[in-house]
């Protein structure tokens, strides 16, 4: 009986070690969801300036709104809409799993800073 216990947490800990923790895997979302990272335009997450444009002579900034405050209905529907062809943000076709883990990684990532 030792051996067969022995046998397994050998086999657990060889294989243990090629699986991602949940913090890993919500980071990982975050950083490349689908071949677009949500980093790229929200940084970490916070309110801020992507960019500049022009507009009648004058250089309005793009803002890039803070994503950490929001409720889960409405992180949820904005990442399920389809995106009109004006909107820099991309359409993801996310599981209900993957923006579950999304919005936890942002709420988690809030609260260690």
């Amino acid at each position: 009986m030792k051996i067969i216990f022995f046998l397994l947490f050998l086999f657990y800990s060889i294989w243990a070690a090629d699986f991602i923790s949940p913090k890993e895997y919500q980071e990982s979302l975050y950083q490349n969801p689908r071949g677009i990272s949500c980093a790229k335009c929200h940084g970490d997450g916070n309110k801020q300036i992507l960019g500049y444009y022009t507009k009648n002579g004058e250089k309005i900034p793009f803002v890039v709104p803070n994503i950490k405050n929001i409720d889960y209905t409405r992180f949820k529907n904005i990442l399920n809409q389809p995106q009109e062809s004006k909107s820099i943000m991309p359409t993801y076709s996310l599981t209900e799993q993957e923006i579950k883990s999304l919005y936890n990684y942002l709420k988690t990532t809030k609260k260690e800073k």
